[in-house]
């Protein structure tokens, strides 16, 4: 079970524990949301350590945490392809994204008020 994800940007290369994908532009790598890189994000929750901080009023988290498999399941493998896939996909719409954001500040502002 891996425990560490990290990235060969001069080889494009996902690294998952002993494993890799190739072909993973740095943008993909780096994608965030809300401050938060997604695929660092998303092997928190599937990594063989996933110990957490205790947040919010300061309560241990859940027993049922600790029901976690022993292995990298097969679905991993298929759910970061997808991601994978999903974020090259939305790198590739920023710059629609980016021009559709600038046409809506630019434009009118409605006025609700009756």
């Amino acid at each position: 079970m891996p425990d560490e994800m990290g990235y060969d940007e001069s080889g494009k290369r996902l690294l998952v524990g002993d494993g890799f994908i190739d072909d993973v532009p740095p943008a993909v790598w780096r994608y965030e949301v809300s401050g938060k890189r997604v695929l660092t994000q998303w092997f928190s929750y599937r990594k063989k350590n996933r110990e957490r901080p205790i947040i919010g009023d300061r309560r241990p988290p859940s027993r049922l945490g600790e029901i976690q498999p022993d292995h990298w399941l097969s679905e991993y493998t298929t759910e970061l392809l997808n991601v994978v896939h999903v974020l090259a996909l939305l790198v590739d719409l920023e710059p629609d994204q980016a021009r559709l954001l600038e046409a809506i500040c630019e434009g009118p502002t409605l006025d609700l008020r009756r």
